[in-house]
């Protein structure tokens, strides 16, 4: 598998009110980090939870997903009818400690995102109200070409691969 669908009711609201603190703070150099890319297709702001002061916040509106200071939150903005080609998500190595190997995305949006994947018959839709855990050491993007609005996803890694974020989840959801 390269991903899985949970239903997970969370708050948009509250997700989108830590994007401004996630979006305007430098990270400290820990060696290992990533704050923002932008490319033509879309924005990443992400962060280690150590870096923020919204870890309280973060592990109530999770709850209850364990919520550590080396995990770390995301904004991804997909601009609008956009095609986010395939890749993966190695941006600082796959020994670095801190790489993630797996992603839970939480759709911010009231329409359905679309992942898509190397192999199309894992591509699926997320729906308002879900989870998506993504394996991003496969090739993974997003179609939106025919979205008209930005596409807002919340993202959280909690350091662990794939196989193991699903069975975590697994057993508290």
């Amino acid at each position: 598998m390269f991903s899985k669908i949970y239903n997970f009711k969370y708050n948009v609201d509250e997700l989108l009110s830590l994007e401004e603190e996630v979006l305007n703070t430098t990270p400290a150099d820990h060696g290992y980090f990533m704050h923002r890319d932008d490319t033509p297709d879309m924005t990443q702001d992400i962060l280690m939870l150590k870096d923020l002061t919204c870890i309280d916040k973060v592990n109530e509106i999770l709850n209850p997903i364990e919520i550590l200071p080396e995990h770390s939150i995301g904004f991804e903005h997909v601009r609008p009818n956009q095609v986010v080609q395939l890749h993966q998500d190695f941006l600082t190595g796959w020994v670095n400690p801190f790489t993630r190997k797996s992603n839970i995305i939480f759709n911010l949006n009231d329409f359905p995102v679309y992942i898509i994947h190397e192999d199309s018959t894992h591509n699926k839709y997320i729906q308002p109200q879900q989870i998506l855990v993504l394996d991003v050491t496969k090739k993974h993007g997003c179609d939106h070409k025919e979205i008209n609005q930005l596409t807002k996803l919340f993202t959280l890694n909690i350091r662990k691969t794939y196989n193991d974020t699903v069975e975590y989840l697994d057993t508290i959801l």
